[in-house]
């Protein structure tokens, strides 16, 4: 399946229904810069390659579920590998899956993942997820459906990927941080104006994200990360050594059903009724 493109006067954006609906390329126009990180021209389009995206949804969770924390039919269950360069199942079904188009216009499109609950995520659920540009932004919405028997708690999230450079930093208000090493639950505010994306090695998830966060990627590219709606967390991963970080608004916690396990009430999981839907949206919008 080609890959399907979208732009307007500001912004151009490519986009893998094939590869899990990830974006490829997400450009400024006006420069000629990447935004997300650009898919490189070296790697085929398909699922084992899509770490090398720019962005995909994390449906129907955020975060990897780890052995034995996921209750299914009154016991804990450990769920199957999602990708074949992780130990454990991770960020859900539609990252590793194709999607089907199901509206395109010049500026956006909507596309659509069903999960049968046959592997992995053991409950059947539907993903509609629609990328809309307008002026200088991108506005990402994801609603997940309930189309199981039985009630289940899920989550979403958002997983772009940005090259780092030296300017590389993100700028939010104080964030709670909630960590679960050896099942203690330990708070702690971070009290800094930005974090250097250069210094800080993170892959933690902050809570009472207030909404709005302004990211430097370059010198030439500015951002502003807006919660739309339902996105309370925001997950930093800055590995050390890599050309790359992410910035991820999330509406549960890394290791959620871990703390849904032991009872911390930081997890986030919402939980989903038969045939009702949770949506939830953001956007990236480039600072002229």
């Amino acid at each position: 399946m080609p890959l399907i493109t979208i732009h307007n006067n500001d912004l151009h954006l490519e986009l893998s229904p094939e590869m899990g609906a990830s974006i490829t390329k997400f450009q400024d126009k006006k420069t000629g810069k990447d935004i997300f990180r650009s898919f490189p021209n070296n790697k085929k389009i398909n699922k084992k390659n899509c770490y090398f995206s720019g962005y995909f949804a994390t449906v129907p969770y955020f975060g990897a579920i780890n052995k034995e924390t996921f209750f299914y039919k009154d016991k804990y269950i450990s769920l199957p590998r999602t990708h074949p360069l992780e130990p454990d199942t991770i960020h859900g079904e539609g990252w590793v899956n194709k999607w089907k188009i199901l509206k395109k216009t010049k500026t956006s499109i909507d596309v659509i993942f069903k999960h049968t609950g046959k592997k992995s995520f053991p409950y059947k659920y539907q993903v509609l997820q629609k990328f809309s540009l307008k002026k200088t932004s991108l506005i990402i919405s994801i609603q997940i459906t309930n189309l199981d028997k039985s009630t289940f708690e899920c989550g979403i999230g958002f997983h772009p990927w940005f090259f780092i450079s030296k300017y590389s930093k993100i700028y939010s208000n104080s964030f709670l941080h909630v960590k679960n090493r050896k099942k203690e639950f330990k708070k702690k505010i971070l009290k800094k104006k930005f974090l250097d994306l250069n210094k800080f090695k993170l892959d933690e998830t902050f809570l009472k994200w207030n909404g709005r966060s302004r990211l430097q990627l370059n010198k030439d590219i500015t951002l502003n990360i807006i919660n739309k709606k339902n996105v309370p967390n925001l997950h930093v991963y800055s590995p050390s050594k890599e050309d790359f970080f992410c910035i991820e608004p999330v509406t549960n916690v890394r290791d959620s059903y871990y703390f849904k396990k032991h009872s911390s009430e930081y997890h986030g999981l919402k939980k989903l009724r038969k045939n009702k839907k949770f949506v939830a949206a953001v956007e990236f919008e480039l600072i002229r």
